[in-house]
């Protein structure tokens, strides 16, 4: 999947490898209190945006992002990938 960016109105680039397609999981933000008792569940939840070039997770809180079908996403809306040699950019 891509990943939309609601704050700038573009879509995710890797931060590492420039990649443009994305998995998604649930991410616990754990802190030192609740893990010290024994109530790590009760901490918050962020969602992990990973990277599927690289693995590389990107963290979100909130919905400030969204995740588009890439049957949907104009490729010219898309960042440019630099390791994408069929790019027509």
């Amino acid at each position: 999947m891509h990943v939309f960016v609601k704050p700038t109105q573009t879509f995710l680039a890797c931060h590492v490898c420039s990649g443009l397609m994305f998995a998604r999981r649930e991410i616990k933000m754990t802190t030192t209190g609740m893990t010290f008792l024994d109530l790590d569940w009760l901490n918050r939840s962020a969602e992990g945006v990973i990277c599927v070039r690289c693995g590389f997770v990107h963290t979100f809180m909130g919905d400030a992002h969204q995740f588009v079908d890439p049957a949907i996403v104009d490729p010219q809306d898309l960042p440019v990938d630099p390791f994408d040699k069929t790019e027509s950019h």
